[in-house]
């Protein structure tokens, strides 16, 4: 089994800041090495992967990876980039298929609250079908895909990912909204955790 994190993107949504003048400024720094709770948002996605029982540990960076590779360790990890990831997270699970002929249990790296004991039940039940935890019935992470998937999976673009592959997911309920959160804007960043879906 192969643990693979998706950290290609640009992060968008959290690029446009004020400036105290009011002007609209970009964030210099990648989203995933901004700070989450004392530690650079990516890192918690990595640290719990590397504590999971797995053969293998992937990343797919792609926007500013060189920086994120200068920030955060990733020993012991394959480390591979997306040229294409503009074109959205498809093309990111396209990239780890290439890479992985087994089965890959698939974390995003601004998901930092998933709970480890989550990703513990996802991989006990891995098998020939898609699983994933469910948060009030909303399919959340990781998603563990099986390798007969494959040939789908190669030939993904854009930013669908593996949303029409697996419509047979198996779904574990899990009442931690952390299966589900990531973090989009700057706000996210100041919560230490997803206690806003609970409600």
């Amino acid at each position: 089994m192969t643990g693979v994190v998706l950290a290609a993107g640009a992060g968008r949504r959290m690029k446009e800041t004020r400036s105290p003048g009011g002007d609209s400024t970009l964030l210099e720094r990648p989203k995933l090495l901004l700070p989450f709770r004392g530690r650079p948002l990516l890192a918690w996605t990595v640290a719990l992967v590397e504590g999971l029982p797995l053969a293998r540990r992937l990343i797919v960076l792609g926007a500013q990876a060189k920086e994120v590779e200068r920030e955060i360790p990733f020993s012991g990890w394959e480390v591979v980039v997306n040229q294409d990831w503009p074109r959205g997270m498809g093309t990111s699970l396209r990239r780890a298929a290439e890479c992985v002929e087994g089965g890959m249990l698939v974390f995003l790296g601004d998901m930092p609250c998933v709970p480890e004991e989550a990703a513990r039940a996802v991989l006990a039940r891995a098998g020939d079908r898609p699983v994933a935890p469910a948060y009030r019935g909303q399919r959340g992470f990781p998603v563990y895909l099986p390798s007969r998937l494959r040939p789908q999976l190669l030939t993904l673009s854009g930013d669908v990912g593996a949303r029409d592959l697996i419509g047979d997911c198996e779904l574990i309920p899990w009442d931690d909204p952390g299966v589900v959160w990531d973090v989009d804007c700057e706000e996210d960043l100041a919560c230490a955790r997803p206690d806003r879906l609970r409600s």
